[in-house]
This record gives C-alpha cells, structure tokens and sequence, in this order.
C-alpha cells in the first residue's frame, strides 16, 4: 500500500503485527543503535499474542514524508544506514487538490496542538480551576493538513468571550468554560469545570497526574501560504515552507483531550464532509522573501537530505579535489588559530568550528590554564609560610645555652681552679698561668692535644 505524503520502507510484514497496538515517534532509535532523525517516523507495534502492557513494541516501518525525502534519497539512507527491510513503496502522487491549488480546507484541519498540559490554578488541584497555554506563538511542525503552521496573533481574536470547553472536540461532552483568556505573546486561558460527571472525573485524572493534553479549534479566515524551500517571518519567528500562515484568525473552543491533533482530526465531532473556506493571500515560493540561511551541514541535512545527498554525490565526482584543498587549507587555519595545542587542533578539525571559535578556545584555555598554576603556586607559598618547624632542624639550630649545660661547664671549671691552686707543679708547668691552664685541659678532653 502506498501513501501520498510519504515514502514507507517495510521491515516486517504487517499480518505479523496486532492492528490496535500501532503507533508512531519522529525519530528516535532502531534496534537501539541506528540514530533516526525526527524527520523519519518510525511505525512501532506489538505482535499478534505478545500485545500486553509488559510486551515491547517492535519497529514494522520507517515513514519517510515527501516534504523532507525524495525516495532516492530515503533509499540511500537506509542503505547508508544498513537497514534491511522486506519492500520500499514509494508515496504515490496525490489525486485530489493539494493545499497549493485550493482555497478551502476541511474543518479538521482547523485543530491545532502543541501538546500543552491543563494545569490547575493553584497547582494541586484543591480548586475547581484549571489554566491552559493553548498557543505558544511558536511554529506547529509537521501539521497533517497544513505542513510547518503558524497564528499570527496579531490578527487572532476569541469567537466570545467566554468560550466552551469540551472533551476532544465533542460539543456534546462539556466539561468546562473559560473565564480569562489573553492573547499576548502566546494564548492563555483560566477556566472552570463544570460539576457534571464527566468533568469532575477528568479533574480528578488530572489530579492524580494524568498528562492531559489540550487542543484548539482555531477558524482561518485568510491563509498565506509558504512554499517548500521559502519562508515567511510571523510571531517573530522564521517558518520554513512547504507550510500556511493563518494571519486572520478566530479561536472558536478549546478542548480537553488525552492526544493532540492527530487523533482530534479522527473526532466524529467534526464532519468528514465540512470544509473551512479563506481567504489566500500571494504565497510565497523559493524564489521569495529568502530571509534564512543554512548555517551548517548539519542543518543542511536535517532540513534537504535530498538536495545534501545530491551535492555530496556531485561533490564526489566534480570538487573532490577542491574539496580537499579548502579541507587542507581549513586544517592550517586552525594551526595557526590553535598554536601548539594539537588536541585543540583536532578537537576543532573534528567538529568544523570557525577558525575565530577556535582562537577564542584556545585564549580561554590558556586562561583557565594560568589561572590554576597561578593557584598552585599560591597554595605552595601558603604551606611553606605556614610549614611546622623540623624538630630535627632545630635540635641543630637552635642557640639558645641549655641552663644545666651550663651549670656542668661552670662546675667542671672550678675543679680545675682547686686542683691548680692546689699544685705547685702545675703553677710552675703553666708559670702561674691559670687561664692558660683551663684552656688546655679543655682542649685535651677535647682531643685537641696531641
């Protein structure tokens, strides 16, 4: 089965699969170890039999949407990437009136959601109020109907002012009112719920912590619509075509709901056969108004893979060499921006920063680097003024006479004053010379007499 608005590659059959355990993320990874941009969905589901809480859900599909792949470019990914898969079916051209031929929509393309939580007023829920950021100013990526989407909030408006509050769009289920709402930057709304039974248990889900969601019901009454590869400003913001700008608008209810808008559009609430008709401004196309530019490879390849695999082949065969050049001539920049730091060279060869980045990491690591040796050598003057004194040292160094030292030496000399005086053979060896006396026997304890 082929799709109009994507690319699918099949990993395994679908017969294999239980049809109600079906569900998508943009991006994320295969088999836990294929990185798969958010511009791929990846179709997750539960086998027939292993479909339980507890039971893991398995990749059945990749959904390559038109507006980010061609199917020669989603092939060479995924041979790229070396992902088997059992059959590629390329989207199939669409057979109806697109959004760039037409000046109606159906009525479900008027729900819009950005996933925003209801939340209570006074934040555990003890109240009966409850506060919704329904829109924040912010471009809707990925819409089903309208691509990247955007509301000009200067040219948005509340259908009342109090508004109904349902439960996913069914104007049947009513569970609340607004009584504050405001546009200024983003669209807010405090509200109350309505004491019936189906108000009062989704209060209390929101109580124990369920995340419910809510979802606007906004009515274009003129669209300017962006091709692919142009782009308009709105909301101070870029959105990047292929994508609708409602730049007159009516919010008419805002909802409750467990999902966002991709189920709404399923809301039998709002009928298959209804369309919404505006007004539709001079659209924009890739030769208009280009007022953003791709600033990496990265970004380059996020946004066009198509056109990246397409240069990188053209590159291959027609710049390699020049290709190589600015490569080499990039590579001495940085030399030069990193001086002898090598790391740093590869570091920023590695990750293609601007030689001036580079110069501004290497100043920045040249200062951190200062300023830790600055901080050593502090730290070492610190420890050496304040070291303790080797008991070693000043067994040797100290001067100070000990007291019973002395005593000892004074005591030591009277004996050989006595023992002088006492002898006539010593006051004639010395000729009476007492100090002369005292000064030998010292010497020859000394061992200084030979």
């Amino acid at each position: 089965m082929s799709f109009e608005n994507e690319h699918r590659a099949r990993l395994r059959n679908p017969k294999d699969f239980d049809p109600k355990s079906y569900r998508r993320t943009e991006g994320g990874k295969l088999y836990n170890k294929i990185k798969v941009p958010n511009t791929i969905s990846i179709i997750w589901a539960k086998l027939k039999g292993k479909s339980k809480p507890k039971d893991p859900p398995l990749p059945q599909a990749l959904a390559f949407p038109t507006k980010h792949w061609t199917a020669a470019a989603a092939k060479s990914w995924l041979t790229k990437n070396k992902v088997k898969h059992i059959r590629f079916e390329a989207a199939k051209k669409k057979n109806k009136q697109s959004l760039s031929d037409d000046d109606t929509a159906p009525v479900k393309a008027c729900v819009l959601n950005e996933k925003a939580e209801v939340l209570f007023t006074d934040g555990d829920g003890e109240s009966n109020k409850f506060r919704i950021v329904g829109y924040s100013g912010g471009i809707i990526k990925g819409h089903w109907f309208w691509g990247n989407l955007a509301i000009d909030l200067k040219g948005t408006k509340f259908y009342k002012k109090r508004l109904a509050v349902l439960e996913s769009h069914f104007t049947a289920s009513r569970i609340g009112f607004t009584t504050k709402q405001k546009i200024d930057g983003n669209v807010t709304f405090e509200g109350e719920f309505l004491d019936n039974d189906k108000a009062q248990e989704i209060r209390a889900d929101i109580k124990k912590g369920f995340p419910m969601e809510a979802s606007l019901f906004c009515w274009p009454s003129v669209i300017e619509r962006v091709q692919e590869g142009a782009n308009v400003k709105v909301n101070g913001l870029t959105l990047k075509g292929p994508g609708a700008v409602f730049r007159k608008s009516v919010i008419k209810e805002v909802s409750m709901c467990v999902f966002g808008s991709d189920i709404n559009t399923k809301s039998s609430a709002l009928a298959d056969n209804e369309n919404v008709k505006f007004n539709l401004l001079k659209e924009h196309n890739i030769m208009e108004d280009q007022t953003t530019e791709i600033t990496s490879l990265e970004e380059l390849n996020e946004q066009h893979p198509d056109l990246s695999n397409e240069l990188f082949e053209k590159g291959k065969t027609e710049g390699l060499a020049e290709g190589e050049r600015k490569q080499k001539a990039y590579f001495e920049a940085l030399k030069a921006a990193c001086g002898s730091d090598n790391e740093l060279v590869v570091k920023c060869f590695t990750e293609q920063v601007t030689t001036e980045k580079a110069s501004q990491l290497r100043i920045a690591k040249l200062e951190d680097t200062n300023k830790q040796l600055t901080e050593n050598k502090n730290q070492q003057t610190e420890q050496t003024e304040t070291a303790a004194v080797d008991p070693a040292v000043t067994e040797f160094t100290d001067q100070t006479p000990d007291p019973e030292s002395k005593t000892k030496t004074e005591s030591d000399d009277d004996k050989l004053k006595a023992e002088f005086q006492a002898s006539e053979e010593l006051q004639a060896e010395f000729g009476g010379d007492e100090k002369a006396y005292l000064s030998y026997m010292k010497a020859e304890v000394a061992g200084q007499v030979r």
